[in-house]
């Protein structure tokens, strides 16, 4: 996906990533899906890399409204009345697919529950930021900048139903936030996503217009969906933790010692 960097960048990680491996004994990737493609595309042993997930912080976790009130008044939003993204508006995180699956959404669905955006302005940002000005005139959609870090979860927490339609990721700590959160999720089932969503999420192909709108239209309006969904997310999100990532970081390190 270098198309979905700049130059500078891609010229940057390629010669630090070989400078890396030619450096490195072992190698520790964050997703089974990482470990695999760095395996191919750089014809590494696989046996000398070690897959060890990411967590969410402790500060994702369900709330109720007296927790929500003051974040949600601070944007003027409803406890449950909008759809979330959070990410960078960059093109990797396929933004204009999701905002054409928002839109062919009924206008009653887009305007009771409007569209909110987070995150940094990144590289070519211009064409999408023109779409959400528009769209924000419409009123189904808002962008609220990059937020202070004490404001996401609770934004999260809020939030009727994330959304994350991303081209590529390499773990997708997202997603597992919104679901250690209790918040039902959409995404894409590209790169690691499925790996980190296993069987909590609604997923469909990162470019398919159509079927993402039919996936957000589900996670707004099924209520049985719904209640499976954060269930299922949060035992999901269960099975990632600090705790074990350094346990098997340390264990890696160990290794080379024997």
């Amino acid at each position: 996906w270098s198309d979905c960097h700049p130059p500078e960048r891609v010229r940057y990680m390629r010669s630090e990533i070989e400078l890396a491996l030619s450096r490195a004994s072992l190698l520790i990737t964050d997703s089974e899906f990482t470990r695999r493609e760095v395996a191919d595309y750089f014809s590494w042993p696989i046996e000398k890399i070690r897959a060890i997930p990411l967590a969410s912080a402790g500060c994702f976790y369900p709330r109720g409204p007296e927790l929500l009130q003051g974040l949600l008044q601070k944007f003027s939003l409803l406890e449950g009345g909008y759809s979330l993204f959070l990410g960078t508006i960059e093109p990797r995180k396929n933004l204009p697919t999701l905002l054409d699956a928002y839109e062919s959404l009924p206008v009653s669905l887009r305007k009771r529950w409007p569209l909110i955006l987070a995150g940094y302005s990144g590289w070519q940002s211009e064409d999408i930021f023109a779409r959400i000005e528009k769209g924000s005139r419409s009123g189904w959609i808002r962008y609220l900048g990059y937020l202070l870090p004490e404001d996401l979860p609770l934004l999260m927490a809020g939030a009727r139903l994330f959304l994350f339609p991303s081209f590529y990721e390499g773990f997708g700590l997202p997603v597992l936030e919104a679901m250690a959160s209790g918040i039902p999720v959409v995404c894409s089932n590209s790169s690691s996503l499925p790996e980190v969503a296993g069987d909590a999420a609604l997923m469909c192909d990162a470019a398919d217009t159509n079927t993402l709108c039919q996936l957000i239209a589900k996670g707004l309006e099924d209520e049985v969906w719904r209640a499976s969904a954060r269930e299922l997310g949060l035992v999901q999100a269960a099975k990632f933790s600090w705790s074990r990532c350094a346990r098997e970081t340390v264990d890696v390190y160990r290794s080379l010692q024997c």
